[in-house]
């Protein structure tokens, strides 16, 4: 498999969207480099790499239709975390990520 852009991604068309109802949540890696170099601070960077694929997301009646979505149990993640970082370190970020939105927060 090359490691070319084409690769990072695929997409998911309208016609699968629909499968995708029975599903109890759904995740989706999303990323964006474009003006990178013009965000400040990581937290930036993190919205940044996610607001194109929420848009998207949101914007899609389909998607909006599924069970999922309408329990808020849709989910993004940044694709860099599995593609940039590939083996442990990586796989680290990505799971300590997950969790953050998964599991509820503790009582404090």
């Amino acid at each position: 498999m090359n490691n070319n852009d084409s690769d990072l991604s695929i997409p998911i068309s309208l016609e699968i969207l629909p499968q995708l109802n029975d599903t109890d949540l759904i995740l989706l890696l999303g990323y964006n480099f474009s003006n990178s170099e013009e965000l400040d601070s990581m937290d930036r960077f993190k919205d940044h790499q996610l607001s194109d694929i929420k848009q998207a997301w949101s914007e899609n009646a389909i998607a909006q239709s599924l069970d999922a979505s309408k329990a808020e149990r849709v989910y993004f993640a940044q694709g860099y975390l599995c593609t940039s970082l590939p083996g442990a370190i990586g796989t680290k970020l990505y799971l300590e990520e997950l969790k953050q939105q998964l599991l509820p927060s503790p009582a404090s």
